[in-house]
């Protein structure tokens, strides 16, 4: 769809009779709907008329830099018009360099503070730069003068639903809708607001209503995709990613929606091969290594996964999941001091970025089995009592690593465990139980305890597959 500065500069081009009139749609539609695209003059102009319509082409083929070059070419008493002046802030804001634009605005606004136009770039480039409430005043600005501007009603919209008040979003679109019931942003913007508050129906009239109105726009058949995908009708799902890849062929985030779905459908292969599309088309970016990990540890390519967790830790080391991925498959090969490194390193930002604590301990009680196998035991102590101090006094996590700090209790921990009533806890604690007397030298013991793990089936945990790691290991996979 057509973005703010898009359109703004459309109408600022218009204002400036550089584009027909038929060429500014009344209604947003997607950017391959409706403008037409002037082809770049190939010798230089000198005058302004000449000079604006060659900023036009290079600003519609999305070179701003050449475009920004052509305004210091404009001769002084024109380069000071409002709004040529408004159009050049535009395509700074396009070229990412928001913070030019702003003094630009700033002395449009001193002249005219009820410049609609200006007031949406200034809310843009307050956008750009994170600054939520500076975009909110803006805006606000701009429905003073204009209460029905669809604009700025949508950008309002979209800014409740970053500002995590999604509720509050419902309205804007509803106005928008009012005025425009065309408007394909809009359209998607309250169809999210329903999806939020679970009106599934609601959302996806919203979202069948765009796809029919914009049948050529990826991001609406990828939207209601991705609504069939989260109410679990897959083949729905992937019928509508398949027209927006179609569509957007390069579009990473489609690829990614995709794959899930195939993940869903249970056809992994070809999932893994639209997160390795993914991946080629942007492997900078962390999110296709997070799926495609895991569904390599799926596949049994188990050194592609450790090779996605060390990509995907460099990329986004915030993300704690990577080194307890690296940690797994470090243990997986009894690498037992880098596995402790690993799961450390997991349990040091999961205290940061999870305020719940719900991963402390699994992680401890991991990094501790990991140093005690590695026979680096003084070294572990430190960092179990300070574990400890931090995980839940009440839970079996606590206890258990009580048990591997101080080497006693087992008997008052095994009881506890049989007593447990929750299957995925049982199972958790039988299988640090199992590391416990394995590491005490009691193997057959161990073997029995890693045995019932299985038996219980609760595969949705990692010690699920950590504990299926040793059975094969061992020999034990079969019995």
């Amino acid at each position: 769809m057509m973005n703010v500065i898009k359109f703004i500069t459309i109408f600022i081009l218009i204002a400036l009779s550089v584009v027909s009139c038929e060429s500014g749609p009344a209604t947003v539609k997607p950017d391959n709907a409706g403008v037409q695209k002037p082809a770049v003059q190939k010798k230089e102009p000198t005058d302004t008329a000449s000079l604006l319509k060659l900023i036009s082409a290079l600003l519609e083929q999305e070179d701003y830099e050449g475009a920004l070059v052509r305004f210091d070419r404009i001769r002084a008493e024109d380069a000071e018009k409002p709004e040529i002046l408004l159009l050049k802030a535009s395509a700074l804001v396009s070229a990412g360099r928001s913070d030019e634009a702003r003094p630009i605005l700033e002395i449009i606004l001193k002249n005219n503070p009820k410049n609609v136009p200006a007031l949406l770039v200034l809310a843009s480039v307050e956008e750009s730069l994170n600054r939520n409430n500076q975009q909110k005043a803006a805006l606000d600005q701009v429905l003073a003068v204009e209460p029905d501007n669809v604009t700025a009603l949508v950008s309002m919209g979209k800014l409740m639903i970053r500002n995590s008040t999604t509720r509050l979003a419902g309205p804007y679109f509803d106005r928008a809708l009012a005025v425009d019931p065309k408007n394909g942003e809009a359209l998607l913007g309250r169809s999210w607001v329903y999806r939020n508050a679970r009106e599934t129906k609601n959302a996806e009239n919203l979202l069948t209503r765009a796809v029919e109105l914009y049948p050529d726009w990826a991001r609406a058949w990828q939207e209601r995709g991705r609504l069939y995908k989260a109410a679990g009708y897959n083949p729905a799902a992937l019928a509508d990613l398949d027209r927006a890849k179609a569509l957007e062929p390069d579009n990473y985030f489609i690829l990614c929606d995709r794959a899930d779905a195939l993940k869903n459908l249970n056809r992994k292969n070809e999932a893994l091969a639209e997160y390795d599309q993914a991946i080629a088309l942007n492997p900078g970016y962390f999110l296709a290594y997070v799926f495609s990990s895991e569904l390599k540890n799926d596949l049994g390519d188990y050194d592609g996964a450790f090779k996605d967790y060390q990509t995907l830790a460099g990329l986004n080391p915030d993300y704690y999941f990577a080194f307890e991925g690296l940690g797994m498959h470090l243990m997986r090969t009894s690498r037992w001091l880098e596995a402790r490194d690993a799961f450390m390193e997991a349990y040091r930002r999961a205290s940061v970025m999870d305020s719940s604590g719900t991963d402390l301990g699994m992680y401890a009680l991991l990094a501790s089995i990991s140093a005690l196998r590695g026979g680096a035991r003084k070294d572990a102590e430190p960092f179990m009592d300070e574990a400890l101090r931090k995980v839940s006094r009440d839970s079996l996590e606590y206890r258990m690593l009580r048990l591997f700090r101080d080497s006693a209790g087992d008997l008052d921990i095994s009881n506890r465990i049989d007593r447990e009533r929750n299957p995925m806890v049982k199972s958790r604690m039988l299988f640090y139980l199992a590391y416990y007397y394995d590491i005490r030298g009691n193997k057959n013991f161990a073997d029995k305890l890693f045995l019932q793990v299985r038996d219980l089936g609760v595969k949705n945990m990692i010690e699920w597959r950590l504990n299926e790691w040793v059975l094969e290991t061992r020999g034990l996979a079969m019995k």
